[in-house]
């Protein structure tokens, strides 16, 4: 038994189970190493990129990128909202973890396997074009992407380096397929085989590693139905968003081609790789907030004043960076034939501000269970999204299909955390979060204005918004030393 308004996980020997209070200073060193992985894994991601995309050229890099692209869109289809759903079940209902993240696993099977058909189908009929052959491969890594669904049972019990463990296997194999590919000449087909060899080795190695965390048990229909009832929203939520997220890339390349989708996937990776920073922080939120209705107000509040405000400390500082040194990156990482990719790299560099919030957001309203307003949204926002990209591909390609994505993530940002206050019966923290806009934006104003090196300006960026943040009090020391205690959050 624990007293309400504390957060407890079960830390796993090898030999048994016990249940144990983990500490703010616990969650961070955590997330801090869980941190260190993803950093090293972002350098070694950036590092595959690079060379890819040197290999394959524009065009190539197009064609590979829209298979990889379906290949995400059919895995997040298939998720259903399951893995959010068991792991905030985990971590309220302990005693059956093992039956609930096997039922979990089973639906998420099932459903990808369909995906992985549906896939095939539109392939051979070649719908995707010149890349339908790459698609077809991709799909079948598909139904091993249901694994990821162990991953829940190391949210729930408060260990987010799991999984920043198997990003990191599956990026250095993957560096290392691709380094091959291009010494040897293959071709995008043979790199797609590869691909799927990778994906085979990360799911082998998470099993292992998961099945020490949260043993699996018995199936049941019973809490298949449970789990169908919980994530219905979700799944709603999940086809909308893979909707606006993902199809945005298959009408520029049916409407402008693979070279002008090349620009856009090589701006949008950069987005990729910066999402470990909220993907870090939604970490241990899931779980803290799967749990809160049992604490008192003041520290519901405490808690999700916190989360946004470190959210959009997040996405803005990684907005100005990004703005800083965007012709420095794409030259840097793609070679100068890559260079119309600047300008969407800018506008999505906007954009984070949202997906930040929308991760803050999001997660707080679907540990809660408030997901069917999150469906709402998602469905709304995805049929605007898709009309307005159809005519900005057309007329502006890269950097329409951009303008669209960060207009649309600061649309879901900004109301999944006003869904989240709500929810929380909390407040959001106005003065706070409208500072860190301000100082972001000013920090690029500076820059616009003052023509420095690109190793200046970077330094300069982070300097100056580092400080005005602590200045205008937006993240305080009470702040970090409260993260730093002995105490539960």
């Amino acid at each position: 038994m624990t007293s309400p308004g504390q957060t407890t996980t079960e830390d796993l020997a090898p030999t048994g189970t016990a249940d144990a209070t983990r500490s703010a200073r616990g969650l961070s060193t955590a997330t801090a190493v869980s941190l260190g992985l993803r950093l090293l894994g972002m350098a070694v991601g950036m590092a595959t990129t690079s060379v890819l995309a040197r290999y394959l050229n524009p065009g190539g890099y197009g064609v590979f990128a829209l298979a990889l692209t379906l290949g995400t869109a059919a895995a997040q289809v298939a998720d259903m909202g399951t893995t959010i759903t068991v792991s905030s079940r985990i971590a309220r209902e302990k005693a059956a973890a093992g039956r609930i993240l096997t039922t979990g696993l089973l639906i998420r099977t099932s459903v990808a396997l369909l995906a992985t058909v549906a896939l095939l189908v539109a392939a051979a009929a070649g719908l995707f074009g010149e890349s339908s052959a790459v698609v077809s491969v991709v799909a079948v890594a598909t139904p091993l992407s249901a694994a990821s669904v162990l991953t829940a049972g190391a949210t729930a019990r408060f260990r987010p380096e799991v999984s920043a463990v198997l990003a990191l296997v599956q990026g250095v194999l993957w560096l290392v397929a691709v380094v091959f590919i291009a010494r040897t000449g293959g071709d995008v087909v043979l790199l797609a085989w590869f691909f799927v060899a990778v994906v085979v080795v990360q799911t082998s190695i998470g099993v292992a590693i998961n099945r020490r965390l949260v043993p699996l048990g018995r199936p049941s229909w019973a809490e298949a139905g449970r789990i169908f009832a919980l994530s219905w929203p979700l799944a709603i939520s999940s086809l909308a968003v893979m909707a606006y997220y993902r199809l945005g890339s298959v009408i520029l390349f049916h409407l402008r081609g693979a070279a002008e989708l090349g620009y856009y996937s090589a701006a949008y990776k950069f987005l990729d790789v910066a999402q470990l920073g909220p993907a870090m922080l939604v970490a241990p939120l899931l779980p803290i907030v799967a749990t809160s209705l049992s604490m008192d107000a003041h520290r519901r509040q405490l808690i999700f004043s916190l989360a946004t405000r470190t959210g959009v400390v997040i996405g803005a500082g990684t907005a100005v960076l990004l703005i800083a040194l965007a012709p420095a990156l794409v030259s840097y990482l793609y070679g100068d034939d890559f260079g119309p990719a600047v300008t969407p790299l800018l506008l999505l560099a906007v954009a984070f501000v949202g997906v930040t919030l929308g991760y803050v957001g999001t997660t707080i309203c679907s540990a809660l269970g408030l997901v069917r307003p999150i469906a709402v949204l998602t469905v709304s926002v995805a049929v605007v999204n898709l009309v307005a990209q159809f005519w900005a591909c057309a007329r502006w390609g890269a950097t329409g299909a951009a303008a669209v994505a960060a207009a649309t993530e600061f649309v879901i940002g900004v109301t999944t955390c006003l869904l989240a206050a709500r929810a929380m019966t909390a407040r959001l923290p106005l003065r706070e979060l409208g500072s860190v806009l301000a100082v972001g934006a000013a920090t690029v104003l500076v820059l616009w204005l003052v023509r420095l090196p690109w190793q200046v300006e970077g330094a300069l960026a982070a300097g100056i918004f580092g400080v005005a943040v602590l200045a205008t009090r937006a993240i305080t020391t009470a702040d970090l030393r409260r993260v730093l205690s002995r105490k539960a959050i």
